[in-house]
C-alpha cells in the first residue's frame, strides 16, 4: 500500500550539505565566468542525443550518478487500486543516482529533464507516500496528480526517502529516519537543482512541492524546516499525525476482529460479526447517500453537507443477527457500532507532537469510495496480512517495528507501555505549527476529499487552525489556503469531484499573485462530466436552487 501515509530539525551526523542558495549562485557564476568561449549546455541538442552522453559533473551533498534513459511518451494503465484509469507519463531524460547517508540509509533519486526548448524553467518535487520505499516519479498513480494543464513541463524531482521496502522494517535506524522524515527530499532538492542548472545552462526561477498523503506531510515539514527550499506546496490529503493514527485504532481494529484487548480471540463474537465486507460498505453507503444526499440542497449522489449527515443505519439491522452474517442485505448490532466507531474520535490519552491527543473521526461518504475496503476494513477477515485495511496495517508495521516483535500488533498492543518512543517517533515526524518563516516567501494550497477513510480531515482542520493562531488570520490568509471536495476518497475515488488543476492555481498564486479563491473542480457520472466549487473548508458546495446542476456557478460555497 503506497497511499495511506502518512521541531526541530536533526542534520545527519558527518554529512556536508551545500545550501541551495551557495548551489544557485555558484551556478550563475559559472555562467557569467564562462564567456563566449564556454561550451553550449547539453540541453541546446536534442533530447535523445543529450541525454544518451550527458554524465552530471561535480553533484552535491555526495550524490552519486548512476545512468540517464530515455523515456518516451507513454500512455500506461494505473493497476495499483484496479481502475484501469490511463495516465500519462511524459517524455524525458531521466537521471538517476544515489546518496549514501549511512549504512542503514542509502537515497535513490531521479530527476526527470524534459526537452530545453520546452522547459518552463522550474522544478516540481514530487513527494511519497505510504511509508516511501519507492520513486514517486516512476509510479503511474502519483504521476496523474500531478498532471496539469500549463503549457510547459517542469524538471520533476523525486526519492525513495532513503529506503528500499515500503513497510517501516528501516524505522529504527535513525539515519533512515530522518530521511523520510525531511532529509531526503531536501538533499535531493539540491541534486536536482545542480542538474537542471547544468543540464540547462541556467538556474531554475522558481521551486514546487507537489505531494499526496505523506508526500503531502512531506510538504508540511518542509515548508516548517526548509523554509527556503519551495516558493510554493501543495499538500493533497496530508497523513499528519501518524503516530495518532497508529496508536489510536487498537480499539477499532480489536472490534471489528473481533478480539480481546491482549488481542486474543473474543470466543462470545462470532467470525465476521462485527466487520464490514465490501458487500456491506455497498449497502450501507446506498443508505447513507440516500439519507443524507439532498442536505446540500440537490439530490446528485453526492453528500456535500456532511457535518450536517447523522445518519445512523439502524434501518438496516438485521432480524437475527447470527443469520445477518451472511446476508449481505443488512447489518448486524455489531457491524452498525463498527460504522458508529469509524465516525467516532479516538481517544487514548496519549500527548503526540504539537500537543494532539487522540485520533479524530473520518469525513461521511466513505463508504461510496472504496476507501472502506482498502483502509478501514480491508478486502478479507481472515488470510493474508496485506489483505486486511491499511489502518490495521500501517499501526502494526511501525508496533512491530518499535517494539522489535514479529507478533506485536494494532490488536495487542498497549501504546501507553512504550510512550516515550511514540512521542519521540512524533516529534520527528510532524511539522511544527509555526511555519511563519516559510509564510515570508512561500504559498501552501492543501486540499482534501471530504469523504477520505484513511487520513483524518478533521485533524488536518485542527493543525492549520494551530498554524493560523501562530500567524495570526491576516498572515495565514496571505500565504495559506485549505480547500475539499465532498464525495472523495483518500485514492480520488468516489461520486464526488475529484480533478483539479491545482498545480496550475499555485503557480499563478505564487507568481501572479492570484489567490486560489475561485477553484472549480470536475467529476463524472454516469450523465456525464459536472463541475462543482472547491469550497475552502468547512464550507461546501450548496446548490442555490436553480441553474445548471453540472456547473460550479450554480452552486455557493455555505457552512449550513
Amino acid at each position: 500500500m503506497k497511499h495511506s501515509f502518512s521541531i526541530t530539525p536533526v542534520a545527519p551526523q558527518g554529512r556536508r550539505v551545500l545550501t541551495l542558495t551557495s548551489l544557485l549562485l555558484g551556478g550563475l557564476l559559472l555562467a557569467a565566468c564562462g564567456g563566449s568561449d564556454a561550451a553550449p549546455p547539453p540541453a541546446s541538442r536534442p533530447l535523445a542525443q543529450a541525454c544518451a552522453s550527458y554524465v552530471p559533473s561535480k553533484l552535491p551533498v555526495n550524490a552519486r550518478f548512476e545512468r540517464t534513459e530515455l523515456r518516451k511518451a507513454q500512455t500506461v494503465n494505473e493497476s495499483h487500486y484496479g481502475t484501469g484509469e490511463a495516465i500519462t507519463l511524459p517524455r524525458a531524460c531521466i537521471v538517476r543516482g544515489t546518496i549514501v547517508s549511512g549504512p542503514g540509509s542509502t537515497i535513490h533519486w531521479a530527476v526527470e529533464l524534459p526537452e530545453g526548448k520546452d522547459w518552463n524553467g522550474k522544478t516540481m518535487t514530487l513527494g511519497g507516500g505510504g511509508f516511501d520505499g519507492f520513486i514517486p516519479t516512476d509510479d503511474p498513480w502519483h504521476v496523474k496528480y500531478v498532471q496539469t494543464d500549463a503549457a510547459l513541463p517542469f524538471v520533476r524531482i523525486s526519492s525513495d526517502s532513503g529506503h528500499q521496502t515500503e513497510d517501516f522494517s528501516w524505522g529504527t535506524d535513525p539515519v533512515a529516519l530522518q530521511n523520510h522524515a525531511q532529509e531526503a527530499n531536501h538533499l535531493v532538492l539540491q541534486v536536482g537543482t545542480h542538474i537542471a542548472t547544468q543540464f540547462y545552462g541556467k538556474a531554475p526561477t522558481r521551486r514546487y512541492m507537489v505531494g499526496h498523503s505523506n508526500g503531502g506531510r512531506s510538504g508540511l515539514i518542509a515548508a516548517d524546516r526548509y523554509p527556503n527550499d519551495y516558493d510554493g506546496v501543495l499538500a493533497m490529503s496530508p497523513a499528519i499525525s501518524q503516530q495518532a493514527h497508529q496508536v489510536n485504532m487498537g480499539d477499532f481494529n480489536r472490534w471489528i476482529y473481533g478480539r480481546n484487548a491482549d488481542g486474543s480471540v473474543n470466543a462470545a463474537v462470532p467470525a465476521q460479526a462485527n466487520w464490514i465486507s465490501p458487500a456491506k460498505s455497498a449497502l450501507y453507503a446506498r443508505a447513507e447517500i440516500a439519507a443524507c444526499d439532498t442536505l446540500d440542497g440537490l439530490a446528485d449522489g453526492i453528500i456535500g453537507n456532511v457535518e450536517a449527515c447523522t445518519y445512523v443505519p439502524t434501518d438496516l439491522k438485521c432480524a437475527d443477527d447470527v443469520a445477518g452474517i451472511q446476508d449481505d442485505s443488512c447489518l448486524t448490532s455489531g457491524q452498525i457500532e463498527a460504522i458508529r466507531l469509524n465516525y467516532a474520535d479516538k481517544s487514548v490519552p496519549l500527548p503526540l507532537a504539537n500537543g494532539m491527543t487522540g485520533y479524530e473521526r473520518y469525513g461521511r461518504g466513505g463508504a461510496a469510495t472504496g476507501d472502506w475496503q482498502v483502509y478501514a476494513f480491508g478486502f478479507e477477515y481472515d488470510g493474508d496480512f496485506l489483505r486486511k485495511g491499511f489502518s490495521y496495517i500501517a499501526p502494526t508495521s511501525v508496533i512491530q517495528a518499535l517494539t522489535g516483535s514479529e507478533t506485536a500488533d494494532s490488536m495487542n498492543h498497549d501504546p501507553l507501555s512504550m510512550s516515550a518512543k511514540w512521542q519521540e517517533l512524533s516529534r520527528t515526524m510532524e511539522p511544527s505549527t509555526d511555519l511563519g518563516r516559510f509564510a515570508q516567501r512561500g504559498k501552501l494550497l492543501v486540499w482534501y476529499g471530504l469523504a477520505d477513510t484513511c487520513v483524518s480531515v478533521y485533524r488536518t482542520a485542527s493543525y492549520l487552525d494551530q498554524v493560523r493562531q501562530s500567524s495570526g488570520s491576516a498572515k495565514f490568509d496571505r500565504f495559506a489556503r485549505f480547500v475539499t471536495s465532498p464525495g472523495v476518497g483518500h485514492d480520488l475515488t468516489g461520486p464526488g469531484a475529484a480533478k483539479a488543476d491545482l498545480i496550475t492555481a499555485l503557480v499563478a498564486w505564487v507568481e501572479k499573485g492570484i489567490a486560489p479563491d475561485h477553484l472549480v473542480a470536475t467529476g463524472t457520472s454516469e450523465a456525464g462530466t459536472f463541475e462543482r466549487p472547491l469550497c475552502p473548508y468547512p464550507s461546501f458546495p450548496k446548490y442555490k436552487g436553480s441553474g445548471d446542476t453540472n456547473k460550479a456557478s450554480s452552486f455557493t460555497c455555505s457552512v449550513s
